[in-house]
């Protein structure tokens, strides 16, 4: 059977149920939700892992990585192969919630809302895996 998580490259996690390329460590520094999306346009001018069509994870995408029971190493509900950044930003906004963002906790595994401009997250870029 194969395994769900694959890694490609040493900077990328290939999600083999989903068909989606993760980038495996995310970003160094934490950011408000909005300065993700410089964050995304920085790795997509740089060609990250020779691709330049990255973008910043919706809620469902980023939900999928949470695991249902935590890894014993880490202590985080995410697979060992990717990076030890406990929470990351969505591109997502709930509606009827002004200037609030949907994040992933993977401490507690959960999504969670937070004040956009109150809280400094990780973002994690995501790619479609057959993308031009």
């Amino acid at each position: 059977m194969e395994q769900r998580f694959s890694l490609e490259k040493e900077n990328i996690v290939l999600d083999n149920q989903t068909g989606l390329m993760w980038q495996r460590e995310a970003s160094s520094a934490r950011t408000v939700w909005k300065d993700g999306f410089d964050y995304i346009a920085k790795l997509n001018s740089e060609n990250f892992a020779g691709y330049s069509d990255w973008r910043y994870p919706t809620e469902d995408e980023l939900a999928s990585l949470i695991l249902t029971e935590e890894d014993r190493k880490s202590g985080l509900y995410i697979d060992p192969k990717f990076g030890n950044q406990r929470n990351c930003w969505s591109s997502s906004r709930r509606e009827g919630h002004r200037h609030e963002a949907c994040y992933a906790d993977f401490y507690y595994g959960d999504m969670y809302l937070v004040e956009e401009n109150y809280a400094n997250l990780f973002v994690r870029a995501v790619r479609t895996r057959n993308a031009a």
